[in-house]
């Protein structure tokens, strides 16, 4: 168990008697529930809270992680129950248009567009080839962040050939893995969704892919595995999809644990953990034009999860995190 006290605490004598660290809802500001879902979440990932808030990176941050640092402070480190993310609503719709309005968006579209302008902010931190506050041990590569050290990993793929027998290797970097959930079924497993989504596909017709071998368009099988495994290993549902001309949403109800085994799933190469541990999920209920977003946390200082409702929060029970409603779920490579 990571300590995070000291970071929390601020030496404030009584201060956890009357606050609750990171127990903070999220006013909706218009259909904002979208973003209140994810920022609880990114807000509940205790390595990115830790680096963010430690006081060396925060002298030199650039405008996007200023703006996510300020709404750090008020979640872990403020007294109100509730605080209004506007200034972080107003960045977000500067940068992606598409988020400048009050219409109802997808969470999990809005979490690939904020961890990627987090992470180009914090690159601009480099300095002799080190980030303030960078972690031991971590890369410090001019593309390295903090953002892609906990998120990134890395798919493989294995094309076979089936008429020449040649094999071709590639690689994928990803920050969020979206699964297909198994069609006709009103009940599943996230293990069914990862195994479907690292099946043993086909190329076959106007799919077939052109061998580097020997030049021509062949039939080939394409292996997908997970070759380097990330921290935070994060997994969208593809709930909403089309049928015929009609959008509609999966409701299948996908089963999920507190603990995940991605082994059966690795590369031969692959190196790394294999197990992960829930901390947090992103839930949608109603329908793809009237739905609406919520986020269950787990709270590593006081070992409790709650229910964030926009402004309004509730702690649940463990057993309550598991429900036909999720969309997004955050598994880290340690408990917090």
């Amino acid at each position: 168990m990571i300590n995070y006290w000291p970071l929390v605490y601020c030496n404030i004598s009584g201060w956890m008697l009357q606050n609750k660290p990171g127990v903070c809802g999220l006013d909706n500001s218009g259909n904002s529930c979208y973003l209140n879902a994810v920022l609880q979440c990114l807000c509940s990932t205790m390595p990115l809270v830790e680096h963010l808030l430690n006081q060396d990176t925060r002298q030199e941050l650039c405008r996007v992680a200023q703006v996510f640092v300020r709404l750090l402070e008020k979640m872990w480190l403020g007294s109100s129950s509730s605080c209004a993310p506007v200034e972080a609503r107003s960045m977000l719709g500067s940068i992606y248009p598409q988020f400048d309005n009050h219409t109802q968006q997808d969470a999990q579209e809005l979490l690939l567009h904020l961890l990627n302008a987090l992470h180009e902010d914090l690159k601009k931190l480099h300095f002799s080839g080190q980030q303030p506050g960078e972690r031991p041990g971590l890369s410090s590569t001019a593309e390295s962040t903090i953002v892609s050290d906990l998120f990134e990993g890395q798919l493989s793929y294995l094309t076979h050939f089936l008429r020449c027998g040649h094999q071709a290797h590639n690689g994928q970097t990803f920050t969020v893995l979206s699964l297909p959930i198994p069609k006709g079924n009103k009940k599943c497993s996230i293990q069914d969704c990862l195994s479907l989504f690292f099946e043993e596909t086909f190329l076959t017709g106007a799919e077939q892919s052109v061998c580097s071998a020997c030049g021509r368009r062949r039939e080939a099988a394409v292996q997908t595995r997970l070759d380097k495994p990330p921290e935070i290993l994060v997994l969208h549902l593809k709930r909403f999809g089309c049928k015929g001309k009609s959008q509609v949403k999966l409701s299948a109800n996908v089963s999920f644990s507190m603990e995940l085994d991605v082994a059966p799933f690795l590369s031969s190469s692959a190196r790394g953990v294999s197990s992960y541990h829930l901390y947090a999920v992103v839930n949608h209920t109603g329908h793809l034009d009237m739905g609406h977003y919520t986020a269950l946390c787990y709270n590593s200082l006081l070992e409790t999860w709650h229910c964030f409702d926009d402004a309004l929060v509730r702690e649940v029970q463990e057993r309550l995190v598991q429900s036909p409603n999720a969309y997004v779920l955050f598994y880290s490579d340690k408990p917090f």
